[in-house]
């Protein structure tokens, strides 16, 4: 053996013990299927993950029926498929598998195929991690929110959500019951004006814009409710402002609960004060019309003389205090049912009352019994007089208002925690906003030289507040060199992660803006950077990119691809998908570290125009599930449209064949027409 052979068979190995190295670092297995032997290739991480041995591991990939769970089959085909027959580039989704012990574990599974000079699928190769205990968070973060929905709509208060034009957007059952709407569903989309008297109504929207206004809620403010019809109702209500996940005004939400009979309640004891009062004034009558009275209305009535001891009490009062008749009562005092703190409070009140002549009205009272039980009563007070003015000590009526207050209490935790909560996501999503923002181009240069000129044009349609798809366009050297470079990235997922990946990789590129006249090498360069940062930070994502350089001067445009799909090219007026050369094509950015990425030059000569996309544009499903696919861009792109109107029209044919009207991932389409000669 010689001297070179030895060499090279050294570099190999030290080359493998790295890549083992790599993976063993991101926790992923790789795989690799060759399509001409239909042998497949596991790494020892993924045999570990599967549960098989070195021997006898089948494969998942040929056979996908007799592994791949039930649920996720038809996806799982069918992205194969697009990827194998339809010229896709990426296999990517999270299936469940059967392990060899027969459990069934989520994975998350990657990959890029390999083509032969006529297209071809010749090899796929991949990776594969369990996500399994991710994905049992996410099970149990929904259980936890069905749980809050549980609560919620089994909670005796009124939780709702309306839009900024006052329509409820939603409520809990509670809710929906008590405006009369039969069920929630029933109840979205209206609003108050169809429930409640027009100017209640209108008083209530008059309150929901200022609070959106100013931002400023009101917390268990009583309100009186006149419904249409002319009912009356009385509520505390807790109105606050609803914020989105970009921070916009959303609209209000509330929290109320019902006092009617509270307020019912309240009058009533006003009432028999009232009339005590006047009972007490006619001598003659008073023993008579007391006793009438305050045995026959449903609250506590009882008389105290000047030491705080019972005099004379109702039939409700001795139901309270635990004795048969009323007469047991007599001579008795606060101190023999309840706790020091409280009759001695209860005995300052009264001492109060006698000594100032002033009554206490709707007071509030904790009631700690001594068999260390509370209840709640509204109570109010007034001095007790004789015949000649004389006073003989205090008398009271309560009201029993436990379930009211515990209710009041329940009400106030929920507001608290809606708040909370709702504080918190704003707090995360403001860096998440700063973050994404940098992502959105502002505008897009057009480059020019001599008698040719390169105009770029883009559409950005992002699914959610947080997306992963970005664009950007780059002058190079000297304004009259007529250079620049275009890129279109698409990054692993969406949310906080994804806007983080997308601002490393921006800075990537500015680092890395040295090299950008040179496609194969740029891709090279961010994706070592990328794969150093993630490894850094923990992370495990990936974005696909695709960049090109427009070079007037040379009279071409350079070309390059890490796992992106194709672009389409304009040339004579035949729109077709570009068929990279081998070599020229990577892998994803942040997969890896040190693959190299080719460059494939294509000649402005007939060339009239490049767009490159996302999958987000042409995986869009129509009616019959068939996806828009790349061949009816093409047939928008060959219509006779200017540029930004004919990205437009592209975005806009896709939405109409989409089932719903949307898109259910993030648009990002960007063009370059060519237009003189070179």
């Amino acid at each position: 053996m010689g001297g070179g052979e030895v060499k090279s068979q050294y570099r190999e190995r030290k080359n493998q013990e790295r890549l083992e190295l790599a993976l063993k670092a991101s926790n992923e297995g790789i795989w690799d299927w060759d399509f001409t032997t239909g042998e497949i290739y596991y790494s020892n991480r993924v045999l570990m993950f599967l549960g098989y041995g070195l021997i006898g591991a089948p494969n998942i990939f040929a056979e996908p029926e007799d592994h791949v769970h039930p649920d996720d089959l038809r996806e799982f085909e069918r992205k194969l498929d697009r990827v194998v027959s339809r010229n896709g580039r990426l296999f990517a989704l999270e299936p469940r598998i059967r392990t060899n012990g027969g459990e069934w574990k989520w994975f998350r599974v990657r990959a890029v195929a390999v083509r032969d000079q006529e297209g071809t699928v010749v090899r796929m190769v991949g990776s594969l991690i369990d996500i399994s205990k991710r994905k049992f968070a996410e099970r149990d973060l929904a259980d936890e929110r069905g749980l809050i929905d549980l609560v919620l709509d089994n909670v005796p208060v009124n939780v709702y959500f309306k839009d900024k034009e006052s329509r409820f957007v939603r409520a809990n059952v509670a809710t929906a019951e008590r405006m009369g709407a039969g069920t929630v569903a029933e109840l979205i989309g209206k609003t108050d004006h169809e429930f409640f008297d027009p100017e209640h109504a209108d008083a209530a929207r008059e309150k929901e814009l200022e609070i959106m206004a100013t931002g400023v809620g009101q917390e268990e403010k009583l309100e009186h409710e006149i419904w249409e019809g002319g009912k009356d109702s009385w509520v505390l209500v807790t109105n606050k402002i609803w914020h989105g996940m970009e921070g916009e005004v959303r609209g209000t939400f509330g929290v109320t609960h019902d006092v009617t009979e509270l307020m019912v309640t309240q009058g009533n004891l006003v009432r028999v004060a009232e009339q005590l009062q006047r009972v007490n004034q006619d001598i003659s009558e008073e023993r008579h019309l007391l006793r009438l009275v305050i045995d026959n209305i449903p609250m506590f009535v009882y008389f105290k003389d000047v030491n705080s001891r019972f005099v004379l009490v109702n039939k409700g009062m001795s139901d309270l205090v635990g004795v048969s008749t009323p007469d047991e009562v007599v001579g008795m005092h606060d101190r023999d049912f309840f706790t020091q703190d409280l009759f001695e409070a209860s005995g300052g009140d009264e001492r109060r009352i006698m000594e100032t002549g002033q009554p206490v009205i709707k007071k509030l009272e904790k009631l700690s019994w001594k068999d260390q039980h509370v209840t709640w009563c509204l109570t109010s007070k007034f001095p007790w007089r004789g015949p000649e003015g004389d006073l003989l000590g205090t008398f009271g009526v309560s009201g029993d208002v436990t379930k009211l207050v515990e209710t009041r209490n329940k009400l106030s935790e929920i507001t608290e925690a809606l708040a909370k909560q709702n504080e918190a996501m704003e707090d995360e999503l403001r860096l998440a906003r700063e973050i994404q923002q940098a992502a959105v181009p502002k505008s897009l240069p057009t480059v020019s030289r001599g008698g040719m000129k390169a105009d770029f044009h883009h559409i950005y349609e992002p699914a959610s507040d947080l997306a992963g798809d970005f664009l950007e366009v780059m002058p190079l050297g000297e304004p009259e060199e007529g250079k620049a470079g275009f890129l279109v990235c698409d990054v692993m997922g969406h949310g906080v992660r994804a806007a983080l990946i997308v601002s490393m990789l921006r800075g990537l590129i500015e680092k890395q803006r040295d090299s950008a006249m040179e496609p194969g090498k740029f891709l090279t360069e961010l994706n070592d950077g990328l794969s150093h940062l993630l490894e850094r930070t923990g992370l495990t994502m990936f974005s696909t990119a695709f960049y090109g350089v427009v070079d007037l001067e040379a009279g071409e445009v350079r070309l390059s691809s890490a796992g992106h799909p194709s672009p389409l090219l304009k040339i004579n007026g035949e729109v077709s998908v570009l068929k990279f050369d081998s070599g020229v094509t990577g892998p994803a950015l942040g997969m890896l570290s040190g693959l190299p990425y080719g460059e494939q030059i294509i000649s402005l000569d007939g060339l009239q125009g490049v767009w490159a996309f996302t999958d987000g544009v042409f995986e869009v499903q129509g009616a019959d599930g068939e996806e828009f696919e790349t061949d009816r861009m093409a047939k928008v792109l060959a219509q006779d449209l200017g540029g930004a109107e004919l990205v437009s029209q592209v975005v806009k044919t896709a939405r109409e064949f989409s089932v719903a009207g949307e898109f259910d991932d993030d648009v990002c389409l960007l063009g370059v027409e060519f237009f003189g000669e070179a």
